[in-house]
């Protein structure tokens, strides 16, 4: 069984980055995430293919990872 190894990404990288950040005087410090739950009105169709996405490509982001994760990459397009 061959095994491909990819290349760790962005989010691997500031997660393994920060882990040290949060730590004060030998204590460990939670950041609290600045995140807002806001209801959005998604098609079913749309819904559907986006999980099916997800679960094709066994990357292990949550729906709202990858909705984030889109918003930002046509953020910075835009840029």
């Amino acid at each position: 069984m061959n095994t491909i190894r990819q290349k760790p990404s962005k989010k691997s990288d500031d997660f393994i980055n920060q882990a040290g950040s949060s730590l004060i005087e030998g204590k460990t410090r939670k950041k609290k995430a600045l995140k807002k739950q806001i209801p959005v009105m998604i098609p079913e169709a749309l819904l559907i293919s986006l999980d099916e996405q997800i679960e094709s490509s066994m990357v292990g982001l949550s729906r709202s990872a990858w909705i984030c994760q889109a918003i930002k990459e046509k953020l910075n397009r835009e840029d």
